[in-house]
C-alpha cells in the first residue's frame, strides 16, 4: 500500500521537471518506505532503477548490466563483460539514449541507485567514479535526474554528503525520509478507533513497515502478541537488523540503549552503568544521535554548555523492545506459543504508554502549536530541577516554544479515563516553579488521550489537546 509522502513526491517531481540535471540524495532508516516512495515516483518515467544487494562486487556488476540491458531493450549491453564500476557507469551513460527513446515524451532520464551503501561496500572507489562522470558528462546536460538512496544513515551522511566525500558540493538536493505521523499512520488501521491506532504508534512509532505488520491482526494487541512475543515474530529480532545495518560494535551500543531506555541519563551515569571507557562514550552517543535513536537534552532555558545533560531514547520500537521484549527473550524462545501481550507487559503497559505518550506529543508539537493558534513549533524540550535547599524539585514533561514566542507548558496524560482537575492543579504548581528567564508568555496545556472531566473544562486558563486534535493537521 502506498500512502502519504505527498510532500516528498512533490519535491522529486519538481526536480524531474526542472531544466537542469539533478543529483538528489535520499536517506532514512530501514523500513521507512524509501524504496516504495521512489518506485511510485518512477512510474511512467524513463528510468533505470537498480537496487543493490549484499552480494560480491562481481555478482553485483553482472546483475547491474543484465538489468540495464532488460530495461533498455539493448541486447548488446547484456553481453558486455566488465570488472569495475567505472566501466559499468560508462555503459549506463551510453544506454541513457535507449531509455529516452522508449518513452520519448520526457526529455530527462531518471537513474535511481537504491541501497547505495551496498554498491560501495566492496568498491569504495564508486563514489569517485560517479563524481567524475557527473562532472564530465551529466551535470551540464539538463537531461538526467540521479537519485542516490540509502538506509545506512551514517554512510550516506559521512561518505556521500560530508565534506570529505568526492561528491561534496555536487548534490542539488538531499532529504531524509521520516516516519509518518498519526493522520497517515491511521490509514494502516482502517476501521480502528483512534485510541488503538495511538497504541500502535506508542509501540512502534510511524515506521510504515511496522504499521503494516501491526495492522494485520484483529487488534493491535493481538498483533503485538504475535509479532513481538513469539520466536518467529517480526519484531522479536528486528533490533538486530536495526543496529547491525547502521553500527559496528553493536554490543556497546546495545548496552547504552538499554540503560537510556530505563530512564534518561547523563554521561557520568552511563559511564558508571556500562563498561564503555569514558574516553569513548561520547563517540557512541554522538553516533546514536546522528541515527535519530537518542537525543541530547538540557533543561529548557538552560545554557547550551550546561552540565545538566540527559540522553533520552527517542525511537519507539527500541523503547518497546527494551521494556517488554528483551526481558522475556528466554521465555519467548522456549515457549512454542510465545507469550500474550498481557503476560509480557504484566500490568506495566499503561505506565510505559504514559511515558511514550510524551514522545507522541513531542512528535506532533507543531500540530499542538497550530491547533492553539500559535503557528509552528520552533523548539521542544523538557524542564527538570532537583530539589535543593534553595529550589523545589520539579519535572515538566514537555515545553513547546512557538514562532510567536509563546511557550506551551504541557502535561501529558495517557489513559482511557478523562483527566481531572488534580492534573491541572499539578500543572499550575509546576508552572510556578518554571524559571521563565526570557519572560515569555506561558500557556498551560493538558495533552490527554480522551479529554478532561466536566470540572476540568471549567478551568479556562488551561488549554486541552486530545487525540482527535492530532488527526486535524
Amino acid at each position: 500500500m502506498f500512502t502519504g509522502r505527498q510532500q516528498e513526491l512533490a519535491i522529486l517531481n519538481e526536480d524531474f521537471d526542472s531544466p537542469r540535471s539533478e543529483l538528489c540524495v535520499v536517506y532514512g532508516r530501514r523500513r521507512i518506505g524509501k524504496s516504495t516512495l521512489l518506485e511510485h515516483f518512477a512510474r511512467g518515467k524513463p528510468a533505470f532503477f537498480f537496487t543493490a544487494g549484499k552480494e560480491p562486487k562481481r555478482l553485483q556488476l553482472k546483475r547491474f548490466i543484465r538489468e540495464l540491458s532488460e530495461i533498455t531493450g539493448d541486447l548488446l549491453t547484456g553481453k558486455v563483460r566488465i570488472a569495475e564500476w567505472e566501466e559499468a557507469l560508462a555503459v549506463l551513460d551510453r544506454s541513457l539514449g535507449f531509455l529516452r527513446v522508449k518513452q520519448g515524451k520526457h526529455k530527462k532520464v531518471l537513474v535511481i541507485l537504491d541501497e547505495f551503501q551496498w554498491m560501495c561496500a566492496g568498491a569504495p572507489e564508486l563514489v569517485s567514479d560517479l563524481q567524475r562522470l557527473w562532472d564530465k558528462r551529466w551535470k551540464d546536460t539538463g537531461e538526467i535526474d540521479v537519485i542516490l538512496c540509502g538506509s545506512s544513515i551514517s554512510f550516506m551522511l559521512g561518505e556521500v554528503l560530508s565534506r570529505r566525500s568526492p561528491l561534496f558540493g555536487r548534490r542539488t538536493r538531499s532529504f531524509k525520509v521520516d516516519a509518518f505521523r498519526l493522520p497517515v499512520a491511521s490509514k494502516f488501521f482502517p476501521g480502528r478507533n483512534r485510541y488503538e491506532v495511538a497504541e500502535a504508534y506508542l509501540a512502534a512509532g510511524g515506521v510504515p513497515k511496522y504499521l503494516e505488520v501491526l495492522g494485520r491482526g484483529q487488534s493491535v494487541r493481538q498483533a503485538l502478541s504475535k509479532e513481538c512475543f513469539r520466536a518467529a515474530g517480526y519484531f522479536t529480532d528486528e533490533i538486530r537488523f536495526v543496529l547491525s545495518e547502521q553500527l559496528k560494535e553493536t554490543d556497546h551500543y546495545f548496552m547504552l540503549l538499554n540503560q537510556i531506555a530505563q530512564s534518561p541519563k547523563g554521561v557520568t551515569e552511563l559511564e558508571q552503568a556500562t563498561v564503555i571507557p569514558s574516553g569513548q562514550i561520547m563517540f557512541y552517543l554522538e553516533r546514536l544521535q546522528t541515527l535519530g535513536f537518542v537525543s541530547r537534552h538540557i533543561p529548557f532555558g538552560a545554557r547550551v554548555n550546561s552540565k545538566k545533560v540527559r540522553y533520552r531514547l527517542d525511537d519507539a520500537y527500541l523503547r518497546f523492545y527494551f521494556a517488554f521484549i528483551q526481558p522475556h527473550r528466554e521465555r519467548i524462545n522456549r515457549s512454542p506459543k510465545g507469550l500474550s501481550f498481557d503476560e509480557a507487559t504484566r500490568g506495566r503497559w499503561e505506565a510505559f504508554a504514559g511515558r511514550a505518550f510524551e514522545g507522541l506529543a513531542r512528535d506532533h508539537a507543531t500540530t499542538i502549536a497550530a491547533r492553539l493558534g500559535h503557528g509552528n513549533a520552533i523548539r521542544t524540550g523538557s524542564f527538570w530541577q532537583r530539589q535543593t535547599q534553595r529550589h523545589a524539585g520539579v519535572q515538566i514533561d514537555l515545553l513547546i516554544e512557538c514562532e510567536d514566542k509563546t511557550i506551551l507548558l504541557c502535561e501529558c496524560k495517557w489513559g482511557r479515563n478523562k483527566t481531572g482537575v488534580e492534573a491541572i492543579s499539578d500543572l499550575r504548581k509546576k508552572a510556578r516553579l518554571f524559571p521563565n528567564l526570557q519572560h515569555q508568555t506561558v500557556r498551560l496545556v493538558i495533552v490527554t488521550a480522551v479529554g478532561v472531566t466536566p470540572a476540568s473544562k471549567r478551568e479556562t486558563d488551561v488549554a486541552v489537546i486530545t487525540l482527535d486534535d492530532f488527526w486535524r493537521e
